[in-house]
């Protein structure tokens, strides 16, 4: 009974409740409810891909005849063929596909973490915290992206979570400047006014009233987040600034151009590209799905909150 009773409290909060109304919104249309289906495919790849591989990711494959299976073209035993190191590029992809959803996570969960907190703290407090935020937020889109990545991941190391962590660090600048414009409006609104004059702390404003009306904002630039780090991290990779031994679809793409293989093996080629641009379109299109619910206009899209 008692959990009952509290499962029912977190699904009727406004935050939940925003972000519920919106996704049944955005599913009644067809082509955004194919790019969720699309992505919850991606995040099964990536929660049970390794374990539906037929083979290892390393795993050397070889002929009847004892040969090293280099390069070998598509096969019943190989539908997408083998890389020049004999590996099967099937089980690869299957591999590489939770690495790939790690990326677009974590570095989709930094992106619009450091937003928000950003964003509704310089324009909740205004004054001089507003200012200064907003200074850092210019200075932070002054660094150009790749390069200072390069150099980043350089100082800490070449590593996978290295990567993600410096994406994260860097792209969470547009979505700190929406956000902060929003929370301006939403301050000035009636409940907001009458929340203060009642005595509510600053804490309970932001998480009663200012977050549930950001809730449909937050999503959409999570899912922006999550495309974003995935192209780039695969571009880190790509240009050989993450670890090699992590077999995401960047590094397959670095692997079969280094072999200059990238137009005869196109079963090895192929594969990773057309992914991580799926992916990419795919968590794209949800997110501006979203743009339809806060469009709605100001006044349907403001709540006041619970309690």
């Amino acid at each position: 009974m008692v959990e009952n009773s509290l499962s029912h409290k977190v699904r009727n909060t406004p935050i939940i409740r925003n972000v519920s109304d919106g996704l049944s919104v955005m599913l009644e249309d067809r082509s955004t409810t194919a790019y969720f289906v699309i992505l919850l495919f991606i995040l099964f790849l990536g929660l049970f891909g390794p374990h539906l591989a037929p083979y290892q990711y390393d795993e050397p494959m070889y002929g009847d005849n004892g040969d090293l299976l280099r390069n070998a073209s598509p096969t019943v035993e190989h539908p997408l063929g083998t890389t020049s190191a004999g590996y099967d590029v099937l089980s690869r992809v299957l591999f590489g596909a939770r690495p790939t959803v790690l990326t677009g996570l974590i570095g989709g969960t930094l992106i619009i973490g450091i937003g928000l907190t950003i964003g509704i703290t310089a324009g909740y407090m205004g004054g001089a915290v507003d200012n200064a935020l907003m200074r850092f937020t210019d200075g932070v889109y002054s660094v150009p992206l790749l390069p200072f990545a390069i150099v980043l991941v350089g100082f800490f190391g070449v590593g996978f979570i290295e990567s993600v962590v410096v994406i994260g660090l860097l792209l969470w600048r547009g979505n700190a400047r929406v956000i902060r414009s929003q929370v301006l409006q939403i301050k000035e609104r009636p409940f907001v006014r009458a929340a203060k004059a009642s005595g509510a702390s600053g804490p309970r404003i932001v998480f009663k009233h200012i977050l549930p009306n950001i809730a449909t904002m937050a999503v959409l630039f999570f899912s922006l987040g999550v495309g974003y780090a995935i192209i780039i991290q695969a571009s880190l990779a790509f240009l050989g600034i993450s670890s090699p031994f992590v077999p995401s679809w960047g590094v397959m793409i670095r692997n079969v151009y280094n072999a200059t293989l990238i137009d005869s093996a196109w079963w090895w080629s192929l594969p990773p590209m057309f992914l991580i641009a799926l992916t990419v379109l795919s968590t794209f299109m949800f997110g501006r799905g979203y743009e339809r619910v806060v469009g709605h206009g100001d006044d349907e899209a403001f709540v006041e909150g619970a309690g």
